[in-house]
């Protein structure tokens, strides 16, 4: 049971396995040394819940392994996360992040007696992952299954919203809907000595106008600093009730129908002063009806340009597809006067982004998918794309309608290369590397996959 904010291991370390045997190259053994100065690379694969409706859900935890950025980039090398990685603590997926240098590795537990746990793993390379002495329990503050995002190098935002119930006025069976509101909780850590920094919780409506119309906050995720490192941006999935429709319960409450029908909430995010969280405010883009807050991977950087750039996703089947939108580097609003749109740049409809990673100078990489006529997300395609030329081109990958990115969490990159592990859910594949400047995309080491089982990151 969790009993302590901060927990200490009793011997300091949680030293893993011996280095694994499963990097090889031509089946000879592969050389796992790394000088301290080099770059380790950290490879996710999700776990598949036996028996579960759902194949492929990756709910049953998550694996890890670490190798060089050398053999990452070698189509000779082989790596089998599932047989000879490390889990992870975590009872469902794991939520992680890493330092840019690749040293370390940083998880949130997801769910369970242990959600909200937070866990630090120095990269040792291979299976060797040694944990950090102190734990740090975020569960009183951010729930067992906080939404987070490294925002800096040393810290991370941890973010959760509960949608309050109905308001409504009148008495059974007349009754009137009034509005929803959203209660958001925010957590800074420090990722370095791990510990809690800040903590905050406001209520959250959106505006009259659309309060009376039922829409409300869903969930929050994906936060971001600005350059100047004095806001946070908040990614922000919006729902809607039907105000018309609702049941009365056996204890004589009604519960107001989830409407699908009516237009979506055009795009917003959550604003609020760094490292205060102070002056929370909810700004709207005009640019699309879409949630900004994605699902278990990061939709939004600091550009270049110091702007940040965000991306959509859910804007549903014919509303013009998946869009990356710019926030202002001088303030804390949308540019409206800007729109990328993933449809038009590829000459496709009804793209839904997955994830993407903003490479530098305006270059992205996307992960997406296409939604077909049912609604449904379909097959798997990767992208470079433009964000001043508004340009993209599409790659050629092995497997394409089969491809499922619905659970990938991160893509790696050093220097000027992009790394992004592709393969079919149960099914081998490999790590793919993009060059950022030149767009080059090249064929690098095998992932050894189970049945059930998706590989979901490089970091």
């Amino acid at each position: 049971m969790k009993k302590n904010l901060f927990r200490h291991l009793m011997s300091g370390t949680l030293v893993a396995a011996l280095l694994a045997t499963s990097c090889s190259k031509d089946d000879n053994g592969g050389d796992n040394t790394n000088p301290d100065d080099n770059r380790w690379m950290t490879i996710s694969g999700a776990i598949d819940q036996p028996g579960n409706d759902d194949p492929h859900d990756g709910n049953e935890g998550t694996m890890v392994y670490a190798i060089s950025v050398e053999d990452a980039k070698n189509p000779e090398v082989s790596v089998n996360v599932f047989d000879q990685g490390i889990r992870v603590k975590s009872q469902r997926t794991a939520r992680l992040q890493a330092s840019v240098d690749g040293k370390f590795l940083y998880n949130i537990q997801y769910v369970g007696e242990d959600g909200g746990i937070f866990n630090k793993y120095s990269v040792q390379g291979g299976n060797n992952f040694v944990q950090d002495p102190i734990e740090v329990d975020t569960e009183p503050y951010v729930s067992a299954s906080p939404r987070w995002l490294k925002v800096s190098e040393g810290v991370g935002i941890a973010v959760r919203g509960t949608a309050y119930p109905d308001e409504y006025e009148g008495t059974s069976p007349n009754f009137t809907f009034k509005s929803k509101t959203t209660k958001i909780d925010v957590l800074s850590l420090d990722l370095n000595d791990p510990k809690i920094i800040k903590t905050a919780s406001f209520d959250q409506a959106l505006s009259t106008e659309e309060v009376a119309a039922g829409y409300y906050i869903w969930r929050i995720d994906v936060p971001v600093l600005n350059r100047a490192q004095n806001k946070v941006y908040i990614g922000v999935g919006v729902r809607k009730v039907n105000t018309t429709s609702f049941t009365i319960g056996t204890d004589g409450t009604p519960t107001f129908a989830t409407d699908n029908t009516s237009p979506k909430s055009l795009a917003k995010t959550i604003v609020l002063d760094y490292p205060s969280f102070a002056n929370p405010k909810v700004i709207t883009s005009t640019q699309t009806r879409g949630n900004t807050n994605g699902y278990r991977s990061t939709m939004q950087y600091v550009g270049t340009d110091g702007n940040v750039y965000q991306a959509t996703s859910g804007e549903g089947v014919g509303n013009g597809g998946s869009k990356i939108l710019r926030i202002n580097s001088s303030g804390d609003d949308y540019d409206n006067n800007y729109v990328f749109s993933l449809d038009q740049a590829l000459g496709v409809q009804d793209s839904y982004i997955e994830t993407w990673k903003y490479a530098g100078d305006g270059i992205g990489f996307v992960v997406y998918s296409i939604v077909n006529n049912a609604g449904e997300r379909t097959g798997g395609h990767i992208a470079r794309i433009d964000l001043n030329a508004k340009t993209a081109t599409k790659y050629d990958i092995p497997n394409e309608s089969a491809l499922s990115f619905g659970q990938i969490q991160n893509i790696g990159i050093e220097g000027d290369e992009v790394f992004i592990a592709v393969a079919v859910p149960g099914q081998d594949g490999n790590i793919y590397v993009f060059n950022s400047k030149t767009g080059e995309m090249k064929k690098g080491a095998k992932l050894i996959n189970k049945p059930g089982n998706q590989y979901i990151g490089v970091y």
